[in-house]
């Protein structure tokens, strides 16, 4: 079985109040488009932040209201979902565009979302291999679709009242700098969840991804093809769900004694699945403090970013009574499907 924890991170709305949040430069930014796009769980409405001409760090500042009565105990992630770090030559100060490079993103975050106050690292490998369609038109790597999630995980408890504020720090390397010294960072969605745990059963587990696009034969019979769609799923078969994890409370005698009724469960991941993506995160690593972030803790931040899907369950979150069974005392298996579009 399974040695593998992984989470499935939702939040019953937007995790801050609308009409609350703003983002704002910070350090070495010269201009942010479209402030609200952020905020948005629709990946296509997307903020775009412009550092200085030859920054080689710079940082924004996002605030915003929390919902979080009732959250207080529940542990969190947060992700950046959805980022593109492009990068461009210089020609009498002004961005080469037809010079566009897409930088691996290295991140720091703090916050005072959750209980750390400790600064974060996360890495994520961008998508540097291009390809070319038939009208030579450059398009992202299949393989990231051009975008990656930065993810903190395990970032503790919302502990810090309703207001909460995120500092994004991004940092190049001199070299980069030196030789693409314009830069843009894309930004697709601040996501901030409820962590469920999962264990998953290792032979379930499947991951794929597929372009959906047009295809058809002229009548020259040349095969031409559209711009495509990135599609990725990944489906398993989560094991040893308890029956806490499925209503949120713990059953005793011939009545509810609802001790824990705020514990993450599987009918709100269900009920939010209706209006707000879910993030799946097969391979979520902890908390890493940006200070003793080694090599091999960049490889598994970047790792996380690969295989995470933000998207929508496809199909039913099937249950079945697992191996042990004992009425109310039964653990369960779910079968899901989980899929992501950009």
């Amino acid at each position: 079985m399974a040695t593998q924890n992984s989470i499935i991170s939702y939040t019953s709305q937007p995790y801050y109040d609308s009409g609350t949040a703003t983002i704002a430069g910070y350090t070495a930014v010269s201009s942010i488009e479209n402030t609200g796009g952020i905020f948005d769980p629709d990946l296509s409405n997307y903020t775009t932040v412009v550092p200085n001409i030859s920054a080689a760090t710079f940082a924004v500042k996002i605030d915003f209201n929390k919902q979080s009565a009732h959250l207080a105990t529940m542990d969190l992630s947060l992700g950046f979902i959805g980022c593109s770090l492009l990068t461009y030559k210089n020609s009498g100060g002004s961005p080469v565009l037809d010079s566009e490079f897409s930088e691996n993103v290295n991140a720091v975050m703090s916050s005072n979302v959750g209980a750390l106050a400790s600064e974060l690292a996360s890495y994520a490998h961008n998508s540097q291999d291009n390809i070319r369609t038939f009208n030579a038109t450059a398009m992202p790597s299949v393989i990231s679709g051009g975008r990656a999630n930065v993810l903190f995980n395990g970032i503790g408890y919302s502990t810090t009242g309703t207001t909460a504020t995120v500092y994004l720090t991004i940092t190049r390397a001199a070299a980069d700098v030196a030789a693409r010294p314009h830069a843009r960072l894309i930004i697709g969605h601040l996501f901030v969840g409820v962590d469920i745990p999962v264990q998953i059963d290792p032979q379930s587990f499947s991951w794929t991804m597929n372009v959906e696009n047009q295809r058809f034969v002229a009548r020259d019979f040349g095969a031409i093809s559209s711009d495509g769609t990135l599609v990725k799923r990944s489906a398993g078969e989560i094991i040893k769900i308890p029956n806490n994890k499925l209503i949120g409370s713990i059953v005793s005698a011939v009545s509810p004694n609802i001790v824990a009724s705020n514990v993450p469960n599987y009918f709100d991941l269900i009920k939010v699945n209706t209006s707000y993506p879910l993030l799946f995160n097969p391979y979520p690593l902890g908390p890493v403090v940006d200070s003793t972030m080694t090599i091999n803790e960049a490889n598994m931040t970047a790792r996380q970013n690969f295989f995470s899907i933000y998207g929508f369950m496809d199909d039913p979150l099937e249950l079945l009574v697992g191996e042990y069974r004992d009425g109310l005392n039964s653990e369960y298996r779910a079968r899901f499907r989980i899929v992501e579009t950009r």
